[in-house]
Parts: structure tokens; sequence; C-alpha cells
């Protein structure tokens, strides 16, 4: 009987050294900041996920401070540092924000909002290197409207999705309805 105990305990403190180590995720798990599945978009102009605000709107309103809302916008770049280093196309390297705007084909800083992406999450799920298939593509995302980058802009990313094949520029919001991914 301690014959079979010991081997227990040997084989035990084998495992045990054959185990690595692994590093995990330290950012917390919020069910909050799990990218949506689906959004069903009725309109704009409310900074809802049904009605969400343009870039027109956050360049122009005077919003809450603090409060997250929801932006729809194409994205169309990132700046490094500043919006005088901003780059339009998908080989940009950036991934500490990304530019949204009103049109997909923009390349003026004039119409554009700069989004940080301060979160390793949020960098791998939406800055334009690690997306390039999604550039140009219309996103929807969820922060706090915040000057970022000396411009009247978006931080503290919560939510974002993804909206490949919705076009908020011929569309009617009305026509808009449930958009799946």
């Amino acid at each position: 009987m301690l014959s079979r105990k010991r081997n227990s305990l040997t084989l035990l403190c084998l495992l045990l050294l054959c185990c690595q180590k692994v590093d995990l995720d330290t950012e917390p798990a919020d069910e909050a900041e799990t990218p949506e599945q689906s959004a069903v978009i009725v309109g704009t102009g409310m900074g809802s996920s049904q009605c969400p605000y343009t870039v027109t709107d956050i360049r122009s309103k005077e919003l809450p401070a603090g409060e997250p809302v929801w932006v729809i916008g194409y994205m169309v770049g990132t700046a490094r540092q500043t919006m005088n280093n901003a780059v339009f196309h998908p080989d940009a390297d950036n991934q500490s924000n990304i530019l949204l705007a009103s049109d997909s084909l923009c390349t003026d800083t004039t119409g554009c909002i700069p989004v940080e992406l301060s979160s390793a999450k949020w960098k791998r799920l939406l800055s334009v290197p690690m997306n390039t298939e999604h550039f140009g593509k219309c996103l929807l995302v969820k922060a706090i409207p915040s000057t970022y980058l000396k411009r009247k802009g978006l931080q503290n990313v919560s939510a974002g999705l993804w909206m490949d094949g919705f076009d908020i520029s011929t569309v009617a919001p009305t026509e808009w309805g449930v958009v799946d991914i």
C-alpha cells in the first residue's frame, strides 16, 4: 500500500514538472466587451445601437462626457501620434487607433474621427493591420466621445461589429433592418 502511494506521488510530481507556464489574458472577461454578432439598425442620430451616431454627429455635436455611445462609419485609416501623420491605406502598421469616416473613400482628416484602441483585444479586433480585409468597410462601435489626437473622437471602446456589405451611404436608414455576420 505504501509503495502504491509513493508511486502515485512520484507520478504527480512528474506531471507537475512537465506542465508549461501559460500566460492568461489579463483583460476582464466582461460580456459587454465581446464583439456583437448582429445589430438591428433603423436609423441614426441617437447614439444607441439601433440609431447610432454618425461620424458627422460626433464631429458636430456636443455630447455628454463619459457616456458610451454607438457610432457607425467606415474604417479608412490610422494616425500615428497626430492626425498630421494619417495614413489612408490598408498597409498601415499602426495599431493604436483607427480613423472612421462617413465616406468609405475618405482621404481627408477633416472628414474623420480618431478611435483609440487602447487594449490588446481591440487592437486585434479592430486595428488596420490586423483587419486589412475590413479596410473601407462599415463598422458599428461603442465608445466614449472625447478629445483624442486633439480632435473630437472616441476612446474606451467597449463593443464593435464589422458590417461588411453594409453601405450607409446608399441605403435609407429606415431600410437597414437586421444585419447579421
